[in-house]
């Protein structure tokens, strides 16, 4: 290798190992969100999590590493024109032509890397994440019930459990209601267990999931015979909840193998069977051409890039930002576009799959030839408008917005001119005049001519504000593109147009940019400061006697108003579209009705304001009549006290309460019938539940306002139930934006100490200082929502301490 080809080479290695750490620990910190309660809450083993994030590396490097060689290109050619080398080897004769040998090997290493990660690597590794999910599932079933919630996932059984106490695998206080299957000596019918301890348990097999019962009492009745009642204790009760559990789940995996998770073998014999369907052919030979063309991918933006960076010499790093961006946007949606065509046989799967890399292809080469032609990049009729007209005519309207502007100040002028009265005409201080016989005394008074925002200020907020927005769409394109390939089998399988697309991420933008937004303004700050650093311009702003401190103050206050900003985002707006996300993916995943958020007037099973439990066949709100209504009666040792039935129950609020109709009542004492009684009258009852609290939508707490959320916590507290997981999201509404404030306090001195090294090493020191925070921020906001730690200080101790920290290394800054 020449010396200049191992030059170019290593220059590309710093941004591309930035790159790649940018991108992987934007994806990973994705993972991270999802999987941190799983994992610490169910206790696993730091192999098993270790394994975990293994499994998850090859889907995501086979994404990033495309795009941090199109970012790592950008930078370095950019850098290359900038720093006029570019100039000094065409001078020595050195075509641009020569300079893609160093690239070319670069992106056939990588595209090397990519392709193996394709064919091998990445489908066995997708199907062991899907077993090891099955395995954590199989070896941890029993924190899948969580407590105060009706849990209706095995069929006819509906599980309730009051409690769980802290560092126990058993529950106090269950409930379970379970449909008989009728015989010759019974009917059938409903049975109820009450128990004071309850479990669940996989058998050694694997094969039977088995609920285990300890003081366990059986109630059994047929509504219209409630002479019949019977009641039975059993001090050791077990019921299978699921038969074949292990088996069942394995051969799901098996059947409903997933077209990544078959390797290329198994793809083509999948392509070749003729029992497969031709929509399904086609996809599977869509895989197959993909399993190729994202790794030539590599090849296509690395003779893209080229031209792309030199032409965006004097935009610096934030052009090539800007580009790598379009770029990458623009071939993954053509790429989707492909895939969806290809499904429905409106073009061949190799065409579809190829189509992006022929177009960047035959671009990149034909601009690599112009740009070393010294042509521009643009064809000729096109550069000429572009210099010529267009901006002549910018160049224009400048011209008559400066003459209207000085017009303006003009007639302003004049105007004060007129009203200062006895003040000379070119004094621009304010004065006092007193007129004495024969002369005439002026009074001067000084302006004190204090400005909040200076121009200092608007430049410094300029820079960071086009950094802001570069950065921000950056992360903003790289998790939409990310999830889009995680769904895209589904939006194929499910036929969903590109309308719900739009209007799922759309709105999932908003999530999106709440969650990224600390990331997002560390990384900001840290590149401002970097290349104010690198052009000096830090060094002519001390020499003019303004400190650092002074300088900051504009970024602290953009990073206020972004923080700002999201506690309006995630009080007025993420609550409602959020509701709307949930319901879009449930549509993508063929879903038909939402497990996150329902209505309470669709479920059977609700857990009222005191200790009870109400169930009824359907409620009909017009009439606000609930029929075929029990209600189960708890005392405070979470027995069953007394048990009502009633045909139809209806609400008057003249009367202040239901109205029951004809039906039964059931008082216990212990295991023993205290009371039977009988009614045909209706009959006024004290619960106190309203109509409203059963037509209201039940959300989770990203789907609530603060307010909301903390009347939802309230309510719950005043039942006797606490949830420190939910006190963890409701103080992380206020804390979780707060941490853009601190990004900043710890980017600051960070990036006054960098001085000349510029932008990539602010960008590997942001990825590392954003790594240790969101991993601290993780592991306490898990700790308080188990419980281990108050939910306050759990969510607030991350920001305190890496507050205290940027204030020890403000110590040390020469301002």
């Amino acid at each position: 290798m020449r010396r200049l080809d191992r030059y170019i080479f290593l220059q590309l290695l710093g941004p591309l190992g930035l790159g790649f750490m940018v991108y992987t620990f934007l994806l990973v910190m994705q993972f991270l969100f999802q999987s941190a309660e799983m994992i610490i809450q169910r206790g696993l083993p730091l192999s098993t999590v270790g394994e975990l994030l293994m499994l998850v590396m090859p889907s995501t490097v086979v994404m990033t590493l495309p795009m941090s060689l199109l970012f790592a290109i950008l930078i370095t050619s950019g850098r290359l024109a900038a720093d006029s080398e570019l100039v000094a080897m065409r001078s020595c004769g050195i075509s641009l032509l020569s300079l893609y040998r160093p690239v070319f090997l670069l992106s056939a290493i990588l595209a090397g890397i990519n392709l193996y990660l394709m064919l091998w690597v990445l489908p066995h590794g997708n199907h062991r994440l899907q077993q090891l999910q099955l395995e954590i599932v199989t070896q941890s079933v029993a924190q899948q019930v969580e407590p105060r919630v009706f849990n209706e996932q095995w069929d006819g059984k509906v599980l309730y459990v009051f409690d769980v106490p802290q560092g126990q695998d058993r529950w106090r206080g269950v409930f379970v209601a379970q449909t008989l299957e009728g015989t010759d000596d019974s009917p059938g019918g409903t049975e109820m267990l009450i128990a004071d301890w309850g479990q669940v348990r996989v058998e050694e097999s694997g094969e039977k999931l088995v609920l285990e019962l300890e003081d366990a009492v059986s109630h059994q009745v047929d509504p219209k015979e409630p002479g019949g009642y019977r009641v039975t204790f059993h001090e050791r009760l077990e019921s299978v909840l699921e038969d074949n559990f292990l088996s069942s789940r394995k051969a799901s995996i098996s059947a409903s193998k997933s077209i990544r998770e078959m390797d290329f073998q198994e793809l083509r014999r999948r392509a070749s069977d003729p029992r497969t369907s031709p929509e399904m052919r086609n996809l599977v030979r869509v895989q197959m051409y993909k399993n190729f063309s994202i790794p030539a991918a590599c090849l296509v933006f690395g003779l893209l890039a080229l031209p792309l960076g030199i032409n965006n010499r004097r935009g610096g790093k934030a052009s090539g930002f800007t580009v790598s961006i379009g770029v990458i946007l623009v071939y993954w949606i053509l790429l989707s576009n492909g895939e969806e065509a290809a499904r429905y046989g409106k073009m061949e799967p190799w065409l579809a799959m190829w189509i992006p890399n022929a177009l960047f292809g035959v671009l990149g080469f034909v601009l690599l030839v112009r740009r070393n032609a010294d042509k521009s990049l643009m064809l000729s009729q096109v550069d000429r408008w572009i210099r010529e007209d267009l901006w002549a005519w910018i160049m224009s309207f400048g011209r008559w917005r400066s003459s209207r502007k000085k017009r303006l100040q003009e007639a302003r002028q004049r105007k004060g001119e007129q009203g200062r009265g006895g003040r000379e005409s070119g004094d621009s201080r304010r004065g006092v005049g007193v007129q004495l016989p024969g002369r005439r005394i002026v009074l001067r008074l000084p302006r004190l001519g204090l400005r909040v925002v200076n121009l200092m200020d608007r430049f410094v907020v300029r820079h960071f504000v086009s950094i802001l927005g570069l950065v921000m769409l950056s992360g903003l394109v790289l998790y939409v593109v990310a999830d889009l390939g995680e769904n895209v089998d589904d939006i194929l399988k499910n036929n969903i147009s590109t309308d719900v697309l739009v209007d799922y991420y759309k709105f999932k933008s908003l999530q999106i940019l709440y969650d990224i937004s600390p990331i997002v303004i560390l990384v900001t700050t840290l590149l401002t400061f970097s290349l104010l650093s690198r052009s000096n311009e830090l060094t002519a702003f001390k020499a003019l006697g303004v400190s650092l401190f002074r300088l900051s103050l504009p970024v602290i206050a953009m990073a206020f108003l972004v923080a700002a900003f999201n506690v309006y985002l995630q009080s007025e707006v993420l609550p409602a579209s959020n509701q709307r996300v949930s319901a879009l993916k449930d549509e993508i995943k063929g879903r038909k009705k939402s497990a996150r958020t329902f209505q309470r007037l669709d479920r059977q099973w609700l857990f009222g304001q005191g200790r009870y439990v109400y169930h009824y066949v359907d409620y009909e709100p017009e009439e606000q009549k609930l029929n075929k209504l029990q209600v189960f009666e708890f005392d405070e040792n979470l027995r069953l006290a007394r048990r009502l039935y009633t045909t139809a129950a209806r609400y008057q609020a003249e009367d202040g309460g239901w109205i029951f109709d004809s039906g039964w009542m059931v008082a216990f004492d212990g295991t023993r019938i205290e009371a039977l009684e009988t009614f045909d009258e209706p009959r006024l009852s004290d619960y106190p539940e309203t109509p409203e609290y059963f037509t209201a939508e039940i959300r989770p707490p990203k789907q609530l306002s603060y307010r909301e959320l903390q009347s939802y916590i309230a309510d719950l507290e005043r039942r006797g139930s606490a949830h420190p997981e939910l006190k963890v999201e409701l103080h992380g509404k206020i804390a979780y934006p707060a941490i853009s404030l601190v990004m900043v306090l710890v980017a600051l001195p960070f990036a006054f100490r960098l001085g000349r090294h510029g932008a990539l090493y602010g960008i590997g020191l942001s990825v590392i200082l954003g790594i240790c925070f969101m991993a601290l921020y993780i592991f306490f906001t898990t700790l308080g929502a188990a419980g281990a730690l108050p939910p306050l200080l759990a969510v607030w101790s991350p920001n305190l301490v890496f507050a205290l920290f940027a204030g020890y290394l403000f110590l040390g800054v020469r301002t």
